[in-house]
């Protein structure tokens, strides 16, 4: 079972699954998504493939899951808690309903699906759980404090339970991908900040065929890339005094010129040549995507 399955390194890890020749039931909020996705999955790597509409931000869409399988005859064997989302911008602008959603899907929904579906496989003494954080669970975020916190509660969970897991046949890991490209920057309206710019960006597809080779293998936290783990291993030798302002620098919210977004209370300001910034809202990118 994989959740976010429609697109992105859900989507990717759907299909390296398959290939692995598991039975999916993908999970998403977009019915017609997750038929189109379900087709092409099956015909492509000759598996079968059903599906579950449910909104996992709330407690009757997490529920909703234990009944989908049951309704198609499954259990949960390998379960990949990917659903999740973003905001970008100053914390004080963003939407509070956008921070609970944030909250409840990134962190609240892994908590409540992970409860749900391990007690089975340490009961059947077999099965995986891979839960998929972000590098930015490692440090403190500016701009993307609430995701950030999330992808930390995420990293931590995971980890703690690997080791409560150990010598029972089931594994339970993290992936932490850093910037990866789909979607997800755009939607939050952070497409243009430094980190997108600088860092390199991974195809979900690599990300996904990482994932799923180091997970079948045991591997509790997945970082991939070589320049992500570079950038975790300078990490623990980085003060936050330093840190900090550094993920500052790289994740404030700029537009397709550079210009830096202002607080929502501060409407404009000069940006020193005399061309005149306006703030926009946070989480809302200056050139949204069509």
């Amino acid at each position: 079972m994989i959740t976010g399955a429609t697109q992105g390194v859900g989507q990717a890890l759907a299909y390296e699954f398959a290939r692995g020749g598991h039975t999916l039931l993908l999970v998403a909020r977009s019915k017609d998504a997750l038929a189109a996705t379900a087709k092409a999955i099956s015909q492509s790597c000759d598996v079968e493939v059903k599906f579950a509409v449910a909104d996992l931000s709330t407690a009757e869409g997490c529920a909703s899951l234990e009944q989908a399988l049951q309704r198609h005859g499954l259990y949960a064997d390998m379960f990949v808690n990917n659903a999740g989302l973003m905001a970008a911008g100053f914390f004080q602008d963003q939407d509070p309903a956008k921070l609970r959603a944030i909250v409840e899907l990134n962190a609240q929904a892994v908590v409540d699906l992970t409860r749900r579906f391990l007690p089975g496989m340490l009961a059947r003494g077999r099965g995986g759980i891979l839960n998929v954080a972000s590098m930015e669970g490692f440090m403190p975020v500016p701009y993307q404090a609430t995701y950030a916190a999330t992808k930390a509660l995420v990293l931590s969970l995971t980890q703690a339970l690997a080791y409560e897991t150990m010598g029972t046949g089931v594994r339970v890991s993290v992936l932490a991908p850093g910037a990866v490209l789909t979607e997800m920057h755009a939607k939050a309206g952070a497409e243009y900040s430094r980190y997108v710019q600088l860092f390199p960006v991974m195809s979900a597809e690599d990300v996904a065929r990482i994932a799923y080779r180091k997970f079948m293998r045991g591997r509790t936290t997945i970082v991939p890339g070589l320049f992500n783990r570079f950038a975790l291993f300078f990490r623990r030798f980085t003060p936050n005094f330093l840190l900090v302002p550094g993920m500052g620098w790289l994740f404030r919210v700029r537009d397709a010129e550079g210009n830096l977004q202002m607080p929502g209370n501060q409407q404009a300001s000069n940006t020193g040549d005399g061309r005149l910034n306006t703030g926009t809202s946070s989480g809302e990118s200056p050139n949204p995507p069509a």
